[in-house]
């Protein structure tokens, strides 16, 4: 049962993360410590890809934990 509800927690941790970056491409969090310039339109398409991307992992993830039960 441990194994289960730590594996759903980690999917909806993923799940999480690819929501804020889709939502919040120009977040901090997703720029280099030393950049201070605008991202470009490639960039943040690249940044919401990449969110829909994690949260389809969150989902396969928490799909897989159902093996534990």
């Amino acid at each position: 049962m441990y194994n289960f509800i730590s594996t759903v927690f980690v999917g909806i941790m993923l799940i999480v993360i690819g929501l804020y970056a889709h939502r919040n491409p120009y977040s901090w969090w997703f720029r280099r410590m030393s950049d201070d310039t605008e991202p470009s339109d490639v960039r943040i398409w690249y940044i919401k890809f990449i969110g829909k991307v994690i949260i389809t992992f969150g989902f396969v993830v928490i799909l897989l934990s159902f093996q534990h039960l």
